[in-house]
């Protein structure tokens, strides 16, 4: 047997050794990748809310995924961006919120209840991404807690909670320092008896490094992308992006599993275009699991499959079961 080939297998089995030691505490590992419910199943019932949490764990998924951000009355509540979304916010008059929207951080629990989120807003680029979500009036944004609940009598014991914790280092003012948010959120999940089960992921690594230090047994998932929108990594420009808790991804090379590597982590997280065969037998030679977000058409499903990744988060969990149910 030739070098190279002891060194793939080599580096297989300690791939597959940390997967199993990720999920010993909740069950056996999967026949194929993880499937990530994107904020519950947002392709089929409006995202981030207690009916497309049920609707994930009525798939079966292996993990759901939401995103945490606090209140202007310091409660965790679920919602995915730092605004109120004009795409799926309506007041209530009944009239969908405009662009500019107030910030969730400006708004207190009572405020941000009176928004029903429970349907797109047709004709719009973002309604058109979901053709097939089915509309639930009168969902409305859940507190931390409620979302947690539902997690735990919806889904099965075996199944994880993947945590988005929302901070960002270019707009501090939208919400609490990492620090303080990332704290509230692992006291959280220890009270509620499933620290064993959460999984914390954040673009902003200053989350990550806090939680790393004051919750140890929780598993920190090393979230990037590269893309003209949004860029975490910033790679060629001077100095450390202010995503990445004081690293520059240009000491590694530009290479995001060396960074992730670096950071002290054992999951990169990339935005599935980022992933490359070269970038994943990268993360594979470090020992790093692969959890890629969030390819929802069956081509990209299927392309993710191909490559073997680890984990899939994805906005159609049904798809992507349905894919590996059917090789």
């Amino acid at each position: 047997m030739n070098g190279k080939r002891v060194k793939r297998i080599l580096v297989t089995v300690a791939t597959l050794g940390l997967l199993l030691g990720l999920l010993a505490p909740a069950g056996v590992l999967a026949a194929g990748p993880l499937v990530i419910g994107h904020r519950g199943a947002a392709g089929l019932a409006p995202e981030n809310t207690l009916a497309a949490f049920a609707r994930a764990c009525e798939l079966g998924v292996d993990a759901v995924e939401l995103d945490v951000i606090a209140s202007a009355d310091e409660v965790l509540v679920v919602h995915h961006d730092f605004r109120l979304k004009p795409e799926i916010a309506r007041g209530p008059d009944g009239a969908w919120v405009p662009a500019g929207a107030p910030a969730v951080r400006e708004l207190s629990l009572a405020r941000l209840k009176s928004y029903d989120i429970g349907r797109l807003q047709p004709k719009t680029a973002y309604a058109g991404r979901f053709p097939e979500q089915v509309p639930a009036d009168g969902e409305r944004i859940p507190t931390f807690a409620e979302a947690i609940e539902r997690f735990k009598t919806a889904c099965g014991a075996s199944t994880r909670l993947f945590v988005e914790v929302k901070t960002t280092p270019e707009e501090p003012a939208l919400t609490p320092p990492p620090e303080v948010l990332s704290e509230r959120v692992v006291k959280m999940v220890r009270e509620a008896g499933i620290a064993g089960r959460t999984w914390i992921l954040s673009f902003d690594w200053r989350n990550l490094a806090h939680v790393k230090k004051i919750a140890p047994e929780l598993e920190l998932v090393f979230l990037t992308i590269t893309g003209s929108g949004m860029n975490t990594l910033k790679p060629g420009q001077p100095g450390a992006s202010p995503w990445l808790a004081g690293l520059d991804v240009d000491d590694f090379g530009g290479s995001a599993p060396q960074l992730v590597k670096a950071a002290g982590g054992r999951v990169w997280s990339p935005f599935y275009r980022n992933v490359t065969a070269e970038s994943l037998e990268e993360a594979r030679r470090l020992g790093l699991v692969v959890s890629v977000w969030t390819p929802d058409s069956p081509d990209d499903l299927k392309r993710m499959i191909e490559m073997k990744v680890d984990a899939i988060t994805t906005n159609r969990p049904d798809v992507l079961k349905k894919l590996l149910a059917n090789p």
